[in-house]
């Protein structure tokens, strides 16, 4: 791959972030579950598997429903190979109570596997994230 089509796929999987967090701004389920594989799998620190589009996206409604969420992802690391991309990075979120709670901030370090589908388009295929050990999760809040 020339360092052009590597920008391509890099613009690209940046443009899937950018849909990803608009689509959590706009609590837009439907739009969420779109940008996912068929068969997209995400382990959460501590939680079981989400398997499939349908229970990520009905995971992350019932998230919604509960919260207002601020989502923010800093790519540390991406490598595009073919039809796969892996991304690794730093996930901040603001989570703040529907109920008018006390607010919650979260960091967590986050690997993303992608899969370019045969309609041209990047989507996660896999995802996995894991807390960041405190003295790293107070920098930069």
């Amino acid at each position: 791959m020339n360092k052009r089509e590597y920008a391509s796929h890099t613009d690209a999987i940046g443009a899937l972030r950018d849909s990803w967090l608009a689509a959590i701004a706009n609590r837009d389920v439907i739009a969420i579950g779109d940008l996912l594989t068929d068969d997209y799998e995400v382990w959460a620190h501590g939680a079981p598997a989400l398997r499939g589009p349908q229970a990520a996206a009905a995971a992350m409604g019932a998230a919604l429903a509960k919260f207002s969420i601020d989502q923010s992802f800093e790519p540390l690391e991406t490598i595009v190979a073919g039809d796969w991309a892996f991304q690794r990075g730093i996930e901040r979120m603001r989570l703040r109570p529907a109920d008018g709670g006390p607010e919650r901030e979260m960091t967590q370090r986050t690997l993303l596997i992608l899969q370019l589908g045969a309609d041209g388009r990047w989507r996660y295929a896999r995802g996995m994230t894991n807390g960041l050990p405190l003295a790293e999760s107070t920098r930069g809040s």
